[in-house]
């Protein structure tokens, strides 16, 4: 069993492969965490086979 870590907890591209990745159960599994506070500095990244780092800054409004 591959275990995966998916940052970006609520991301669409993280969310999307997640889902997709559901129909095999026997074969991954998968936790998402959050990178919007410090939280992630305290997580064990040596259980996971694969990192997918998908977190973004998305629907920002620039100030100029």
């Amino acid at each position: 069993m591959k275990r995966i870590l998916i940052t970006g907890k609520n991301s669409y591209v993280g969310n999307s492969f997640a889902e997709w990745v559901s129909q095999y159960p026997d074969r991954y599994e998968v936790d998402k965490i959050s990178l919007r506070t410090d939280d992630w500095k305290k997580k064990d990244f040596s259980k996971y086979d694969v990192v997918l780092h998908v977190a973004g800054i998305a629907h920002r409004k620039e100030k100029r």
